[in-house]
């Protein structure tokens, strides 16, 4: 368990907040998500306690109402929460367990020091989430979990509960991820059907917009593309991709690729088709690039691979305006480069000692423009590629737009 983890679950057990884990029992927590409930009458006080221990509450609705998301700035674990025992089938139903009180009132502390459920209560809370498909698609890893949880909770249910115990392990072995109505009919007795909205109606323009645009800029060889996937897997905050650069790969249709790289030995033709690829094929390209990223981004964080500079390095203030119509306002701008002769030794059938310099003189020219010199430097030769990762980490959880736009500090 790392630190911030055992501080918070250390912090709750001094209190009278009513809490245990909904997966994960024993506290291994292997995976990014910590599943907790918690007593609805304590919402309020474990929110304050959350703010207190520096946690934000993720600012995006979740889809299932019953769910709230927390997370920490620059921690690799977030927790969801649940401040009711139900589980959603469909829409508009849902099935509550029965025994919350009861459970909350058995709950005992794992061997890491975390409140869990005991007994049958941690068996069917975890199989109610198999039973209602809570957990998505079912995987050969949740058989695995509620065949362990069975095995080792066994002893401590009543012997009357056996039965129903190996009518569980019966369907795991015969029939999972099939048959999910026998998982329903064995567990339902112990939980009330009630009708309730329980997922969220988005309209398609809920997520339209940015939450922070991140522009990664760099000469060939300096490390843009494996910095932006190693960026994307550690952050721990949704973002999207935007590719708008202008090579071989990311068009969005054959067809503008093709008038874009035609040429003309006609010097007035070539001049026409210049302006056409400027002013017509390579905005229209990119708004059809933009427009999916930007339906889904108004709580994510975007990260900007590459960036057309040659709009913003001239004196046409016409075509500067189109641009900037277009293109995402970048809030955070990183400048990667590295020692020439790096960059050749990394990519020498590509790269020249003098273009990797011209090219380096060129960037770091547009990183000045784009962001009115307030950009980050980064030399990848002198940092390895985790280094590198946690300093563009670090420097976009400092950044005000991740706290107005991507989390709140407000209590319901």
């Amino acid at each position: 368990m790392n630190s911030h983890l055992a501080l918070l679950f250390g912090t709750l057990n001094s209190t009278n907040i009513k809490y245990f884990l909904l997966t994960d029992f024993e506290g291994d927590f292997e995976s990014a998500d910590v599943d907790l409930f918690v007593r609805a009458d304590d919402k309020r006080v474990f929110e304050e306690l959350l703010f207190s221990l520096g946690w934000y509450k993720r600012k995006e609705p979740a889809r299932h109402l019953n769910h709230f998301f927390y997370y920490l700035p620059n921690s690799e674990v977030y927790l969801d929460v649940k401040y009711a025992l139900s589980f959603a089938h469909g829409h508009n139903d849902c099935f509550t367990y029965a025994q919350q009180d009861g459970a909350l009132a058995k709950a005992t502390l794992n061997n890491k020091g975390v409140c869990r459920p005991t007994g049958l209560d941690a068996v069917l809370l975890y199989a109610a989430h198999l039973a209602y498909k809570e957990r998505g698609k079912l995987e050969e890893k949740h058989r695995h979990y509620l065949s362990s949880y069975i095995t080792r909770y066994k002893a401590e249910c009543e012997p009357t509960m056996l039965p129903l115990l190996e009518e569980m392990e019966s369907w795991l072995n015969r029939s999972f991820p099939l048959q999910l109505q026998e998982l329903q009919q064995l567990v339902a007795p112990y939980f009330r059907h009630e009708k309730k909205e329980m997922v969220r109606s988005n309209s398609r323009f809920t997520k339209y917009g940015y939450g922070l645009n991140v522009l990664f800029l760099g000469t060939d060889g300096a490390g843009k593309t494996t910095l932006i996937k190693e960026v994307r897997q550690q952050l721990n905050l949704k973002s999207s991709l935007l590719y708008l650069g202008m090579g071989e790969n990311g068009w969005t249709t054959p067809l503008f690729k093709r008038f874009y790289a035609r040429r003309s030995q006609n010097k007035p033709l070539n001049r026409v088709l210049g302006l056409l690829r400027t002013l017509v094929i390579l905005p229209s390209e990119f708004m059809l690039r933009i427009l999916p990223v930007k339906m889904k981004s108004k709580y994510s964080v975007v990260l900007i691979d590459r960036f057309p500079g040659f709009v913003f390095s001239n004196g046409n203030p016409g075509r500067k305006l189109l641009y900037k119509t277009i293109l995402p306002k970048p809030d955070l701008v990183f400048f990667l480069h590295a020692d020439p002769e790096v960059l050749v030794s990394r990519k020498p059938v590509e790269i020249t000692l003098e273009g990797s310099r011209a090219n380096i003189t060129k960037f770091k020219k547009v990183a000045e423009v784009i962001s009115k010199g307030k950009y980050v430097s980064i030399d990848t030769s002198k940092l390895t590629i985790s280094e590198a990762r946690d300093c563009i980490i670090s420097e976009i959880y400092k950044h005000s737009k991740v706290y107005d736009n991507l989390f709140t500090l407000k209590l319901d």
